[in-house]
């Protein structure tokens, strides 16, 4: 296993690398602890001293090696999500759009319609109202011919 290259998704290691840096522990990636975090932890909570060469370690490796990964699944079903949610955002929001154009289309065909419908009774009324004035003022006219008709009979009397 020494002088071994192994991969992962997140990149390969060389098991050679691994065995010189036991006296040096490398730190974190920015996922999980470092070997010092863990050997300081276990001394707090259970009084025990792990030194830098104890196989034990090799669980942090192990450990945040899933940690990595597991951030890479997330990070890969993240970027799949959002791209279907858009892709399903945009459809969803085209439709909606068509649906308003139809809608709005529907209303204004029909608001047209009303408004003339209203506007041919106006028509009929203002047409009658003025037929109306016209006997209006016929029967006005014949009413004074009338008065002043009646005025100079009885004068003549």
């Amino acid at each position: 296993m020494r002088g071994e290259t192994i991969s992962t998704t997140s990149g390969s290691v060389s098991t050679e690398d691994s065995q010189t840096n036991k006296t040096s522990p490398q730190i974190h990636d920015g996922i999980g602890l470092d070997f010092e975090s863990i050997r300081t932890l276990l001394a707090q909570k259970h009084g025990v001293v792990v030194e830098v060469d104890d196989p034990i370690l090799m669980l942090v490796t192990l450990h945040n090696a899933f940690l990595n990964e597991y951030e890479n699944l997330l990070k890969r079903h993240n970027d799949a999500l959002t791209a279907f949610l858009g892709e399903a955002g945009a459809q969803h929001l085209d439709a909606a759009k068509q649906a308003a154009e139809a809608v709005t289309k529907g209303l204004s065909a029909s608001s047209i319609g009303v408004i003339q419908e209203h506007l041919q009774g106006h028509r009929k009324d203002m047409a009658s109202f003025q037929n109306n004035m016209v006997w209006l003022a016929a029967i006005t006219a014949i009413s004074a011919a009338v008065n002043v008709a009646v005025f100079v009979w009885r004068g003549m009397w």
